[in-house]
């Protein structure tokens, strides 16, 4: 394989790259398909990235017209980003193991005021379902490069 082509990595990688951020920021598209990008909170179960908010907000609109969706770290010296859909759970506070995740990653003081079982408007629940994604490290990144596609038959 030629130096300058990214590495094929598992999903694995990826989800171990995600787990651990605190933020995410997640990009959709506008009516006029212009990009909005915003921060979020979210965490990691089974693989998936899970990811809440209101649905009066300008991200929660965009994902009911248009799913499609990019999520990257907020690091620009470990780059990390997923292209995907948005699929929309419903209410928060359904998905109990969700819950019990993002309680227990989200508990520094002044959190739990942010998260769902606390906070009303926070009232639907997405899972990313990730097409590709494409991560590097700044400092190596013509060595760093490496890719994940999702399978076609997935």
């Amino acid at each position: 394989m030629p130096d300058n082509v990214p590495h094929i990595v598992p999903w694995s990688e990826v989800v171990a790259a995600l787990t651990p951020s605190r933020n995410y920021w997640l990009n959709t598209i506008n009516p006029d398909d212009s990009p909005h990008v915003s921060p979020v909170w979210g965490a990691v179960l089974n693989e998936h990235l899970y990811f809440y908010t209101s649905r009066t907000t300008v991200k929660a609109r965009n994902l009911a017209r248009d799913s499609r969706a990019v999520i990257h770290l907020e690091s620009a010296e470990n780059v990390v980003i997923v292209h995907g859909h948005a699929e929309d759970l419903g209410e928060p506070n359904l998905s109990s193991a969700v819950m019990a995740v993002l309680d227990t990653k989200y508990d520094e003081p002044g959190d739990v005021d942010y998260l769902p079982k606390n906070n009303e408007p926070f009232n639907v629940l997405y899972r990313f379902q990730p097409q590709r994604a494409l991560l590097w490290r700044l400092t190596d990144f013509e060595t760093s490069q490496r890719r994940w596609t999702a399978n076609k038959s997935s």
